[in-house]
Protein backbone atom coordinates (compact mmCIF):
# COMPACT_ATOMS: atom_id res chain seq x y z
CA UNK A 1 0.00 0.00 0.00
CA UNK A 2 2.99 2.61 0.82
CA UNK A 3 4.28 1.67 -2.61
CA UNK A 4 1.38 3.42 -3.95
CA UNK A 5 1.27 6.72 -1.72
CA UNK A 6 4.43 7.46 -4.00
CA UNK A 7 2.56 6.04 -7.41
CA UNK A 8 -0.56 7.81 -6.95
CA UNK A 9 1.02 11.48 -6.23
CA UNK A 10 3.34 11.46 -9.37
CA UNK A 11 0.29 10.55 -11.61
CA UNK A 12 -1.99 13.28 -10.30
CA UNK A 13 1.08 15.38 -10.78
CA UNK A 14 1.18 14.63 -14.41
CA UNK A 15 -2.43 14.72 -14.87
CA UNK A 16 -2.91 18.47 -13.58
CA UNK A 17 -1.40 19.62 -17.18
CA UNK A 18 -4.62 19.09 -18.36
CA UNK A 19 -6.46 20.98 -15.75
CA UNK A 20 -5.36 24.48 -16.50
CA UNK A 21 -7.96 26.94 -17.18
CA UNK A 22 -9.26 27.26 -20.87
CA UNK A 23 -10.62 30.29 -21.90
CA UNK A 24 -10.94 29.28 -25.50
CA UNK A 25 -13.41 26.92 -27.53
CA UNK A 26 -12.54 26.24 -31.23
CA UNK A 27 -15.93 27.69 -31.36
CA UNK A 28 -14.73 31.22 -30.14
CA UNK A 29 -13.22 31.72 -33.26
CA UNK A 30 -16.00 33.17 -35.01
CA UNK A 31 -16.55 36.03 -33.17
CA UNK A 32 -20.14 37.10 -33.87
CA UNK A 33 -21.26 34.08 -36.00
CA UNK A 34 -21.73 30.53 -35.41
CA UNK A 35 -19.58 27.81 -37.14
CA UNK A 36 -20.56 27.50 -41.07
CA UNK A 37 -22.52 30.61 -41.26
CA UNK A 38 -21.23 33.63 -43.63
CA UNK A 39 -20.58 36.67 -41.97
CA UNK A 40 -21.48 38.67 -45.04
CA UNK A 41 -24.87 38.03 -46.27
CA UNK A 42 -23.16 39.16 -49.37
CA UNK A 43 -21.71 35.76 -49.99
CA UNK A 44 -22.29 33.34 -53.00
CA UNK A 45 -21.84 29.74 -52.08
CA UNK A 46 -19.35 27.71 -53.73
CA UNK A 47 -19.24 23.89 -53.29
CA UNK A 48 -21.33 24.30 -49.80
CA UNK A 49 -17.77 25.28 -48.50
CA UNK A 50 -16.69 28.33 -49.99
CA UNK A 51 -18.17 31.47 -49.23
CA UNK A 52 -16.97 34.22 -51.62
CA UNK A 53 -17.67 38.05 -50.73
CA UNK A 54 -16.70 40.95 -53.23
CA UNK A 55 -15.24 43.36 -51.17
CA UNK A 56 -14.83 45.31 -54.51
CA UNK A 57 -15.13 44.54 -57.93
CA UNK A 58 -11.44 43.39 -57.96
CA UNK A 59 -10.86 42.56 -54.62
CA UNK A 60 -12.48 38.77 -53.49
CA UNK A 61 -12.30 37.35 -49.36
CA UNK A 62 -12.65 33.60 -49.51
CA UNK A 63 -13.99 32.17 -46.59
CA UNK A 64 -14.37 29.09 -45.51
CA UNK A 65 -17.24 29.27 -43.07
CA UNK A 66 -17.43 25.59 -42.12
CA UNK A 67 -13.65 25.13 -41.43
CA UNK A 68 -12.45 24.67 -38.17
CA UNK A 69 -10.53 28.07 -38.07
CA UNK A 70 -13.17 30.08 -39.90
CA UNK A 71 -10.12 30.81 -42.62
CA UNK A 72 -10.18 33.69 -45.14
CA UNK A 73 -8.03 33.58 -48.90
CA UNK A 74 -7.56 36.42 -50.45
CA UNK A 75 -8.25 36.96 -54.23
CA UNK A 76 -6.78 40.42 -55.05
CA UNK A 77 -7.14 41.14 -59.38
CA UNK A 78 -5.64 43.74 -61.75
CA UNK A 79 -6.05 43.91 -65.29
CA UNK A 80 -3.14 41.43 -66.66
CA UNK A 81 -2.98 39.08 -63.51
CA UNK A 82 -4.14 38.17 -60.02
CA UNK A 83 -2.54 37.38 -56.69
CA UNK A 84 -4.05 34.42 -54.23
CA UNK A 85 -3.04 35.37 -51.01
CA UNK A 86 -3.06 32.15 -49.15
CA UNK A 87 -4.25 28.11 -50.39
CA UNK A 88 -6.91 27.23 -48.05
CA UNK A 89 -7.40 25.80 -44.82
CA UNK A 90 -7.03 21.74 -46.19
CA UNK A 91 -10.60 21.09 -44.75
CA UNK A 92 -12.53 20.92 -47.95
CA UNK A 93 -14.28 17.83 -48.64
CA UNK A 94 -13.37 15.47 -51.40
CA UNK A 95 -14.77 16.57 -54.80
CA UNK A 96 -15.08 20.49 -53.94
CA UNK A 97 -12.96 22.59 -56.04
CA UNK A 98 -9.67 23.74 -54.86
CA UNK A 99 -8.90 27.19 -53.80
CA UNK A 100 -7.09 27.49 -57.69
CA UNK A 101 -10.28 26.39 -59.38
CA UNK A 102 -12.29 29.06 -57.26
CA UNK A 103 -9.94 31.68 -57.69
CA UNK A 104 -10.27 30.96 -61.81
CA UNK A 105 -14.02 31.76 -61.57
CA UNK A 106 -12.81 35.42 -61.01
CA UNK A 107 -9.86 36.52 -63.17
CA UNK A 108 -10.81 34.73 -66.60
CA UNK A 109 -7.63 33.98 -68.37
CA UNK A 110 -5.78 36.11 -66.28
CA UNK A 111 -2.34 33.90 -64.47
CA UNK A 112 -2.66 33.63 -60.86
CA UNK A 113 0.40 34.39 -58.28
CA UNK A 114 -0.01 32.39 -55.25
CA UNK A 115 1.66 34.61 -52.21
CA UNK A 116 1.38 32.75 -48.89
CA UNK A 117 0.92 34.41 -46.12
CA UNK A 118 3.16 32.20 -44.22
CA UNK A 119 3.39 28.09 -44.08
CA UNK A 120 1.05 26.52 -41.24
CA UNK A 121 -1.06 24.09 -42.41
CA UNK A 122 -4.30 25.98 -42.51
CA UNK A 123 -3.00 28.67 -45.17
CA UNK A 124 -0.97 25.91 -47.55
CA UNK A 125 -3.12 23.36 -48.36
CA UNK A 126 -4.11 23.60 -52.26
CA UNK A 127 -0.69 25.54 -52.64
CA UNK A 128 0.53 22.63 -55.15
CA UNK A 129 -2.39 23.43 -57.29
CA UNK A 130 -0.60 26.71 -58.23
CA UNK A 131 2.23 27.14 -61.28
CA UNK A 132 3.54 30.00 -59.78
CA UNK A 133 4.54 30.61 -56.55
CA UNK A 134 6.36 33.64 -55.01
CA UNK A 135 7.98 33.49 -51.20
CA UNK A 136 9.36 35.96 -49.63
CA UNK A 137 12.85 36.38 -50.23
CA UNK A 138 14.51 35.42 -46.99
CA UNK A 139 18.41 34.07 -46.94
CA UNK A 140 16.51 30.80 -45.39
CA UNK A 141 14.26 30.33 -47.80
CA UNK A 142 15.99 31.05 -51.03
CA UNK A 143 18.78 28.78 -49.58
CA UNK A 144 15.90 25.43 -49.38
CA UNK A 145 15.20 25.97 -52.93
CA UNK A 146 16.22 23.17 -54.95
CA UNK A 147 15.50 23.07 -59.09
CA UNK A 148 12.50 25.60 -58.38
CA UNK A 149 11.23 23.35 -55.63
CA UNK A 150 10.88 24.74 -51.65
CA UNK A 151 9.69 22.42 -49.54
CA UNK A 152 7.60 23.15 -46.52
CA UNK A 153 8.99 20.78 -43.77
CA UNK A 154 6.37 19.18 -40.81
CA UNK A 155 8.57 21.59 -38.81
CA UNK A 156 6.98 24.44 -40.75
CA UNK A 157 3.68 23.90 -41.29
CA UNK A 158 3.00 21.86 -37.55
CA UNK A 159 1.55 19.45 -39.86
CA UNK A 160 2.12 15.72 -40.44
CA UNK A 161 3.18 15.96 -44.48
CA UNK A 162 5.98 17.84 -46.70
CA UNK A 163 4.77 20.53 -49.10
CA UNK A 164 6.53 20.91 -52.08
CA UNK A 165 6.30 24.17 -54.09
CA UNK A 166 6.97 25.06 -57.57
CA UNK A 167 8.49 28.43 -57.12
CA UNK A 168 8.27 31.15 -59.99
CA UNK A 169 10.43 33.63 -58.22
CA UNK A 170 11.19 35.44 -54.85
CA UNK A 171 10.05 38.99 -53.73
CA UNK A 172 11.62 41.30 -51.36
CA UNK A 173 10.34 42.66 -48.09
CA UNK A 174 9.10 46.25 -49.20
CA UNK A 175 8.97 45.71 -53.13
CA UNK A 176 5.17 46.15 -55.28
CA UNK A 177 3.88 43.76 -57.38
CA UNK A 178 2.34 45.65 -60.22
CA UNK A 179 -1.43 43.80 -61.54
CA UNK A 180 -1.98 46.12 -64.27
CA UNK A 181 -3.93 48.89 -62.85
CA UNK A 182 -3.15 47.61 -59.93
CA UNK A 183 -0.14 47.56 -57.26
CA UNK A 184 0.34 45.59 -54.31
CA UNK A 185 3.38 46.40 -51.82
CA UNK A 186 4.54 43.32 -50.15
CA UNK A 187 5.95 43.29 -46.44
CA UNK A 188 7.97 40.63 -44.45
CA UNK A 189 6.46 41.25 -41.11
CA UNK A 190 8.39 38.16 -38.72
CA UNK A 191 6.72 37.99 -35.04
CA UNK A 192 3.76 35.17 -35.34
CA UNK A 193 6.30 33.54 -37.61
CA UNK A 194 9.64 34.58 -39.59
CA UNK A 195 8.35 34.16 -42.94
CA UNK A 196 4.81 36.42 -42.18
CA UNK A 197 3.88 38.52 -45.20
CA UNK A 198 1.25 41.19 -45.51
CA UNK A 199 0.10 42.97 -48.45
CA UNK A 200 -0.27 46.36 -48.80
CA UNK A 201 -2.67 48.17 -51.74
CA UNK A 202 -2.04 51.70 -50.98
CA UNK A 203 -4.49 53.09 -53.66
CA UNK A 204 -7.69 51.31 -51.67
CA UNK A 205 -6.16 51.31 -48.39
CA UNK A 206 -6.43 48.21 -47.56
CA UNK A 207 -4.21 46.11 -45.83
CA UNK A 208 -3.84 41.87 -46.03
CA UNK A 209 -2.56 40.82 -42.92
CA UNK A 210 -2.59 36.98 -43.02
CA UNK A 211 -2.01 35.62 -39.31
CA UNK A 212 0.38 38.15 -38.23
CA UNK A 213 -2.72 39.98 -36.79
CA UNK A 214 -6.51 38.71 -37.14
CA UNK A 215 -9.68 40.13 -34.61
CA UNK A 216 -11.32 36.80 -33.26
CA UNK A 217 -11.96 35.55 -29.72
CA UNK A 218 -9.51 32.52 -30.00
CA UNK A 219 -6.15 34.87 -29.51
CA UNK A 220 -3.12 35.48 -31.29
CA UNK A 221 -0.89 33.09 -31.46
CA UNK A 222 2.72 33.68 -30.67
CA UNK A 223 3.78 30.49 -28.91
CA UNK A 224 4.57 28.78 -32.58
CA UNK A 225 7.94 27.43 -33.57
CA UNK A 226 9.15 30.22 -35.86
CA UNK A 227 7.44 33.05 -33.14
CA UNK A 228 9.89 36.22 -31.49
CA UNK A 229 8.02 39.15 -29.19
CA UNK A 230 10.42 40.70 -30.08
CA UNK A 231 10.10 41.21 -33.65
CA UNK A 232 6.37 40.54 -33.19
CA UNK A 233 6.18 44.35 -31.28
CA UNK A 234 8.86 45.58 -33.75
CA UNK A 235 6.60 44.91 -36.97
CA UNK A 236 3.21 45.66 -35.55
CA UNK A 237 4.94 49.37 -34.45
CA UNK A 238 6.40 49.47 -38.40
CA UNK A 239 3.03 48.58 -39.82
CA UNK A 240 1.19 50.75 -37.64
CA UNK A 241 3.14 53.37 -39.34
CA UNK A 242 2.91 52.44 -42.92
CA UNK A 243 -0.99 52.83 -41.88
CA UNK A 244 -3.18 55.30 -41.39
CA UNK A 245 -6.79 55.98 -39.46
CA UNK A 246 -8.80 54.72 -41.79
CA UNK A 247 -6.87 52.17 -43.21
CA UNK A 248 -8.73 48.48 -43.88
CA UNK A 249 -7.88 45.51 -42.52
CA UNK A 250 -8.31 42.10 -43.20
CA UNK A 251 -7.17 39.36 -41.30
CA UNK A 252 -6.93 35.19 -42.12
CA UNK A 253 -9.83 34.06 -39.59
CA UNK A 254 -12.81 34.93 -37.86
CA UNK A 255 -15.10 38.16 -39.15
CA UNK A 256 -12.09 39.73 -41.57
CA UNK A 257 -12.56 42.78 -41.27
CA UNK A 258 -11.07 45.12 -38.71
CA UNK A 259 -9.47 48.49 -37.60
CA UNK A 260 -6.75 49.87 -37.10
CA UNK A 261 -7.46 50.01 -33.70
CA UNK A 262 -6.85 46.58 -33.26
CA UNK A 263 -3.91 46.79 -34.48
CA UNK A 264 -2.46 49.48 -31.82
CA UNK A 265 -4.26 47.16 -28.79
CA UNK A 266 -2.01 44.61 -30.13
CA UNK A 267 1.17 46.89 -30.56
CA UNK A 268 0.51 47.78 -26.44
CA UNK A 269 0.28 44.43 -25.75
CA UNK A 270 3.62 43.26 -26.88
CA UNK A 271 5.30 46.47 -26.12
CA UNK A 272 4.35 44.95 -22.02
CA UNK A 273 5.34 41.79 -22.97
CA UNK A 274 8.46 42.70 -24.13
CA UNK A 275 9.52 45.21 -21.87
CA UNK A 276 8.45 42.66 -19.08
CA UNK A 277 5.80 44.32 -17.54
CA UNK A 278 3.48 42.18 -18.47
CA UNK A 279 0.80 40.02 -15.91
CA UNK A 280 0.60 36.56 -17.35
CA UNK A 281 -1.94 33.35 -16.55
CA UNK A 282 -1.14 29.78 -17.70
CA UNK A 283 -4.12 28.46 -19.59
CA UNK A 284 -4.98 25.62 -22.31
CA UNK A 285 -5.16 26.37 -25.57
CA UNK A 286 -7.73 24.19 -27.95
CA UNK A 287 -5.07 24.26 -30.83
CA UNK A 288 -2.32 22.58 -28.66
CA UNK A 289 -3.86 21.33 -25.77
CA UNK A 290 -1.12 19.08 -24.23
CA UNK A 291 0.66 22.52 -22.70
CA UNK A 292 0.02 25.04 -20.58
CA UNK A 293 0.93 28.26 -22.08
CA UNK A 294 0.85 31.65 -20.96
CA UNK A 295 -1.47 34.07 -21.89
CA UNK A 296 -1.42 38.00 -21.56
CA UNK A 297 -5.34 39.65 -21.85
CA UNK A 298 -6.04 43.03 -22.54
CA UNK A 299 -9.61 42.99 -23.22
CA UNK A 300 -10.78 41.23 -25.94
CA UNK A 301 -7.38 40.84 -26.88
CA UNK A 302 -5.40 37.02 -25.91
CA UNK A 303 -1.91 36.89 -27.11
CA UNK A 304 -0.48 33.05 -26.20
CA UNK A 305 2.96 32.38 -25.72
CA UNK A 306 5.20 29.65 -24.55
CA UNK A 307 5.79 28.59 -21.02
CA UNK A 308 8.34 30.59 -18.55
CA UNK A 309 10.75 31.60 -21.62
CA UNK A 310 9.80 33.52 -25.07
CA UNK A 311 9.64 31.34 -28.09
CA UNK A 312 13.41 32.10 -29.10
CA UNK A 313 14.43 30.17 -26.04
CA UNK A 314 12.00 27.35 -25.58
CA UNK A 315 12.02 26.90 -29.01
CA UNK A 316 15.34 26.52 -29.33
CA UNK A 317 18.00 23.38 -29.55
CA UNK A 318 19.45 23.50 -26.49
CA UNK A 319 15.97 23.77 -24.34
CA UNK A 320 14.46 20.81 -26.79
CA UNK A 321 17.52 18.79 -25.55
CA UNK A 322 16.93 19.67 -22.15
CA UNK A 323 13.37 18.81 -22.36
CA UNK A 324 13.96 15.65 -23.98
CA UNK A 325 16.35 14.64 -21.14
CA UNK A 326 13.89 15.24 -18.55
CA UNK A 327 11.46 13.83 -20.00
CA UNK A 328 13.56 10.34 -20.38
CA UNK A 329 14.62 10.53 -16.71
CA UNK A 330 10.38 11.28 -16.01
CA UNK A 331 9.74 8.33 -17.40
CA UNK A 332 12.22 5.59 -16.74
CA UNK A 333 11.73 6.90 -12.90
CA UNK A 334 8.16 5.91 -13.35
CA UNK A 335 9.17 3.05 -15.36
CA UNK A 336 11.10 2.04 -11.93
CA UNK A 337 8.26 2.96 -9.46
CA UNK A 338 5.45 1.07 -11.45
CA UNK A 339 8.10 -1.32 -11.74
CA UNK A 340 8.98 -1.70 -8.22
CA UNK A 341 5.11 -1.27 -7.23
CA UNK A 342 4.02 -4.16 -9.13
CA UNK A 343 6.87 -6.60 -7.19
CA UNK A 344 5.36 -8.55 -5.08
CA UNK A 345 6.83 -8.60 -1.29
CA UNK A 346 8.27 -11.76 -0.13
CA UNK A 347 7.73 -12.41 3.70
CA UNK A 348 10.41 -14.66 5.35
CA UNK A 349 8.26 -16.94 7.16
CA UNK A 350 11.40 -18.86 8.53
CA UNK A 351 10.79 -18.08 12.04
CA UNK A 352 13.69 -16.70 12.51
Amino acid sequence: MRRWTVVAPVLVSLGLAGCFERIVEPADVFGDVHRGETYSPASTMIDDWYAVEAIDAQTYAINEPKSSQYNTSYLLVGETRAVMFDAGSGERPAGSRSMREVAARYTGNKPITLILSHFHYDHIADAAAFDDVTLIDRPDIGAEITDGIYTIGPLESHAMDWRPLKVAGLIADGDVLDLGGRTLQVFNLPGHTTESVVLFDRHRNQVFTGDFVYRHLGGIIAFASGSDLTAYKENSTRLLHLTHADTLFFGAHGIPRFDRDWLALLDRALDTMVTGHATYRYVAHYLAPGMPWRVQQDGDLYIYTTPLVDPHLFWSKWALLLVATVSLLVFYSLFRIVRWSLTPIRVDRSGV
